[in-house]
């Protein structure tokens, strides 16, 4: 959703509504440089006095993006580029229906530039030629692309095909804080008032959770439409790896269900025996955000599940975020205490070339691609000009992991939004460029610094303690397969879901009903859908290069 995506960095700088995370992502993943300067070789305009080249752009757009036509970066990349654009625009909640109609009728566009195409889509369409491989194009006319694509694990090993071709490009954003957005918030002076320590074990949580109850305090809620709100992943991951999704882990390379296993069951106990002594909100499961948000902000509540904090409280109460802490992952009885991980890499693309493109056309966005894929690209298409809505770091200011700052967020950008084209198609939010903002201190009181908090407490508590590899977000499933894989991903994951609920509130017997469960969950095609995810994967993803800086933490500690 495009509000998780930007919710971190709008509430960042206090308050300039830059909306990352999200996140949720699902676009995620390990990043370095993207190898490129602000000015790249490869996306120089053409000659003067050439007639610009007519580029034809079809794109899924929100009330947020108001007139492309007249939008400032569309100006600046006509004119900087030699070129004239043509939007095709249609509702973002219409794409999923209508560009598959496009595609169908022969009638397409010659550039999908914020589309939707899954794995599948990718192969089918490329097998049948309507979108071209963009290797070519790429290393030619955008080498800053394929430079990121070669030095960033999430793209490289989500975007090529198994046939080794490039058939769409993402939106991709680094969020380590998403990343890591399973995440539970203690309010700390109930830990001062009742001289607590921050839990570390799932007997420490209890206890804790207790003493709440005992003193009028709503213990632990959640909500059913929050981001990662649902108290459930962050608890199970202290008996066996929750990924908060599909529920699948990788052991000795071979991909399990979690959702079968003993270790499930174990966390089921658990959490059922929590709900069942009232330490757990009895509408935590059925409630909606908007509840959950008062009871946070009104500090009715000691416990609460959520991505960042500070979409929590809200602009009105952003000096309240730094008296909310996060409490690491929990060691269970068998000493397991993990993170789930959404950094996984990315999958599918909102970017893609179809053979109705003429040549010139192809150039001609391969070198505006070139310019977006560098960090001032990205700030620029993103914000709009230097000094509107952001400005270049001064000489000595710092980024989010201590290294040197190259942007800060100056004001607030409006809705809609007409100076640039807000993380509409295939953006490179790198590393780099993340952690290139400007650090404001974590417990500034009036809640500035919730961007370097969010990075603060996702590298002191969580970052590596993730398992050493994951399923990757990019798994290549047959055409073919691809109707039959998403039903019974969709049936099995669905069933998981609502036996976890009953199992947790009572309503099914953990002790009577467990075998029944597991054999159901057989019987919708488990084997067969572990089978096709793990032919359709091409390797598991290494994490181990997610791991805790102290380095950072230190340093943000330090900002004052």
């Amino acid at each position: 959703m495009k509000a998780n995506k930007w919710i971190s960095l709008l509430l960042a700088a206090t308050m300039l509504l830059v909306l990352l995370a999200a996140c949720s992502q699902k676009d995620s993943g390990n990043s370095s440089s993207s190898g490129g300067s602000s000015s790249p070789s490869g996306s120089q305009p053409a000659s003067a006095g050439s007639k610009p080249v007519s580029v034809n752009l079809f794109a899924g757009t929100s009330s947020f993006n108001g007139n492309l036509d007249t939008n400032w970066f569309t100006k600046y990349a006509e004119d900087t580029f030699n070129m004239k654009i043509n939007w095709t625009v249609v509702p973002n909640t219409d794409v999923a229906t209508k560009q598959p109609i496009l595609l169908a009728s022969g009638q397409y566009p010659d550039i999908f530039w914020a589309g939707t195409f899954n794995n599948a889509d990718l192969l089918k369409y490329g097998k049948q030629g309507i979108i071209i491989p963009l290797n070519d194009l790429l290393q030619k006319y955008a080498p800053n692309v394929w430079n990121a694509i070669q030095n960033t694990p999430a793209l490289k090993q989500g975007i090529f095909a198994p046939d080794g071709n490039v058939y769409g490009l993402p939106f991709y954003n680094y969020c380590l804080h998403c990343y890591y957005s399973h995440k539970v918030w203690v309010y700390k002076p109930l830990l001062e008032k009742y001289n607590l320590s921050l839990p570390t074990t799932t007997a420490d949580f209890e206890h804790m959770l207790e003493v709440f109850k005992q003193n009028g305090i709503l213990p632990l809620t959640g909500s059913t439409d929050g981001w990662n709100s649902d108290p459930t992943t962050y608890l199970m991951n202290s008996f066996a790896y929750d990924d908060g999704g599909d529920h699948l882990n990788i052991t000795d390379g071979k991909i399990g269900f979690s959702p079968i296993q003993d270790q499930w069951r174990q966390g089921l106990e658990y959490i059922h025996e929590l709900y069942s002594k009232g330490l757990i909100s009895t509408a935590a499961f059925t409630q909606t955000n908007d509840v959950l948000v008062k009871q946070a902000i009104n500090h009715e509540v000691g416990v609460v599940p959520w991505g960042c904090m500070n979409c929590v409280v809200g602009a009105e109460h952003m000096s309240d975020i730094v008296d909310w802490e996060t409490i690491p992952p929990l060691t269970g009885p068998d000493g397991v205490h993990y993170a789930s991980f959404a950094g996984n890499g990315v999958s599918g693309a909102v970017f893609a070339i179809t053979n109705s493109a003429k040549e010139d056309e192809k150039i001609a966005i391969m070198k505006l691609l070139d310019f977006m894929w560098t960090t001032e690209g990205t700030t620029i298409a993103n914000l709009g000009p230097e000094g509107k809505y952001w400005s270049k770091a001064k000489e000595g200011e710092k980024g989010l992991v201590g290294t040197p700052a190259l942007f800060d967020l100056t004001a607030q950008p409006p809705s809609p939004f007409t100076w640039g084209w807000d993380q509409l198609g295939p953006f490179n939010q790198s590393e780099e460029w993340r952690n290139g903002i400007v650090a404001k201190p974590p417990f500034a009181k009036d809640g500035s610094g919730s961007e370097a908090l969010l990075q603060y407490y996702t590298e002191r508590d969580y970052a590596g303690k993730q398992p050493k590899e994951v399923v990757p977000a990019s798994i290549w499933i047959k055409p073919e397969d691809s109707q039959t894989y998403a039903q019974l991903k969709t049936g099995i994951n669905n069933y998981v879901k609502q036996w976890t609920a009953e199992f947790i509130v009572g309503h099914k017997s953990l002790d009577k009903d467990w075998d029944s469960y597991v054999s159901g969950v057989k019987k919708l095609g488990l084997d067969q859908y572990l089978s096709i995810t793990e032919s359709a994967m091409v390797q598991p993803f290494d994490t181990s290069s997610f791991q805790k800086d102290d380095n950072v933490v230190t340093y943000l500690e330090s900002l004052k």
